[in-house]
């Protein structure tokens, strides 16, 4: 996180050095979801079919999640923005009917035994995020000012597995784990020795922004984007194999489709004599400009 914070604030100094005359600050809430993991499906271990649920699903459903998230906007022409972005987002969801993941069979799975409880999991995941975005105002002229936008990202993946609700009773005792400590799989969390998930994440969305004053706006957006980790949901991806007759677990890399929510303000303000214009105004190339001139 650290270092993600020293990035960010590099970033900014390079910005203002630059003497960039028009700037922006957006600071918003945001609510995130993964929508589904692509590439190769895990094959089941011939040992997960029995003990399955014949309904079961590998599917989870989203939660409602909060986040917050930070933007420091440059203009570089009439239509466009570049945009800094320091980000919080946060995603949950819970599988009330889930199958025996290969997961759970492999020596990763540190409570693995011959048997394992079927019970509703949940997972938590936070994203530490370094964003750098590309905004397009295509109608600037319009008061509702609709935009398109490009996204590149760093994030740090953190990410909790467990069972829903308290353990059931029977793996407190077959299992030892203490209430309150059935966690399946962590990893960047504090029931974990191992650090953060880097990963990298690429995307895009639209959004609009409202002025409500020349130097206050509102904005919403949406955004989708890759993220180059499988662990999103909590379950590490394992898929099976048999080569030359010996049985295989063989790790799985996946890719995560997510999708993002944002609302918030934006702060408009100058810096440098080259964005001034008669007694201090607002560039008025500045799009919303034209929303209240």
């Amino acid at each position: 996180m650290r270092k993600l914070l020293f990035v960010f604030v590099l970033v900014v100094v390079g910005a203002f050095s630059v003497n960039a005359q028009l700037l922006g600050f957006r600071v918003a809430a945001n609510s995130g979801m993964l929508i589904s993991e692509l590439g190769t499906s895990d094959v089941p271990h011939p040992n997960a079919w029995p003990v399955s649920p014949a309904t079961s699903s590998e599917k989870f459903t989203p939660q409602l999640s909060a986040g917050l998230e930070a933007e420091l906007l440059i203009q570089i022409s009439e239509k466009t923005y570049f945009g800094v972005e320091l980000d919080y987002t946060r995603l949950k969801g819970v599988n009330d009917d889930p199958p025996v993941f290969n997961y759970f069979l492999t020596p990763y799975f540190q409570q693995y035994q011959d048997e394992f409880i079927i019970s509703p999991l949940e997972y938590n995941t936070r994203l530490f995020n370094v964003a750098v975005n590309y905004k397009y105002f295509f109608m600037p002229d319009k008061v509702w000012t609709p935009f398109v936008k490009l996204t590149g990202v760093v994030a740090l993946v953190g990410t909790e597995l467990k069972y829903s609700g308290f353990a059931p009773e029977e793996f407190l005792v077959d299992y030892g784990v203490n209430d309150g400590a059935d966690v399946l799989y962590a990893r960047g969390t504090s029931t974990s020795e191992q650090k953060k998930w880097p990963a990298f994440h690429v995307g895009g969305g639209i959004g609009f922004d409202y002025a409500l004053s020349d130097r206050l706006l509102f904005e919403i957006d949406g955004t989708c984007t890759v993220l180059n980790s499988g662990i999103i949901d909590g379950v590490p991806n394992f898929t099976y194999s048999r080569e030359e007759g010996v049985e295989l677990l063989k790790y799985n890399r996946r890719l995560s489709l997510t999708t993002q929510i944002s609302v918030g303000l934006v702060f408009l303000f100058e810096i440098g004599d080259g964005g001034r214009g008669s007694g201090g105004r607002i560039d008025p190339n500045l799009p919303f400009f034209r929303n209240k001139h």
